[in-house]
């Protein structure tokens, strides 16, 4: 678990309290472990679009074959290309249930909600919220954050939205 400079600056006591325990809470209940199984089925359904991808660009030189191993490198783009929008749809959804979880059990181990709820205003409250700067590669962590980093809604947000989360 690591704590940003901002964090330190920012919240007081209680409300570092239930960041770490909401941290805590997630090393807890296994999402570690259901991550990294999600990053790997993510991948996997990557790596059929990138094959795709790379025997497009290559071409299929003049031999016979070659029609149908466009066609096939064209089909796996595609499918890949549909797994991986529907993959990252699943991934935000258990991650926003996971937040949720987190959220319920950081108030279970802290036996009091102003800290958590004192972070999430305070997060609310600034202009730029828990987003990255650098949103080249935001995405891939945009799950590991105690807020929405990279400013996501709907279907592809990682996180609930923060009244939602004060609220409960």
């Amino acid at each position: 678990i690591a704590v940003t400079r901002g964090a330190l600056d920012r919240l007081n006591r209680d409300e570092l309290q239930g960041v770490i325990a909401h941290e805590f809470s997630h090393i807890l209940n296994g999402d570690m472990r259901l991550n990294i199984r999600l990053m790997g089925v993510l991948f996997g359904i990557l790596m059929i679009s990138l094959i795709g991808r790379k025997v497009l660009y290559l071409g299929g030189g003049r031999d016979r074959n070659a029609a149908a191993i466009m066609m096939a490198a064209l089909v796996a783009l595609v499918v890949g290309s549909i797994g991986m929008f529907f993959g990252r749809m699943i991934k935000a959804s258990v991650s926003r249930s996971r937040e949720r979880l987190a959220d319920a059990s950081a108030v279970q181990f802290t036996r009091q909600t102003a800290g958590l709820a004192g972070a999430l205003k305070k997060i609310a409250g600034l202009s730029e919220g828990s987003r990255l700067r650098d949103r080249a590669d935001a995405e891939e962590a945009s799950h590991m954050l105690f807020g929405d980093g990279v400013g996501f809604s709907g279907l592809f947000a990682t996180h609930p939205p923060i009244l939602e989360r004060i609220q409960a």
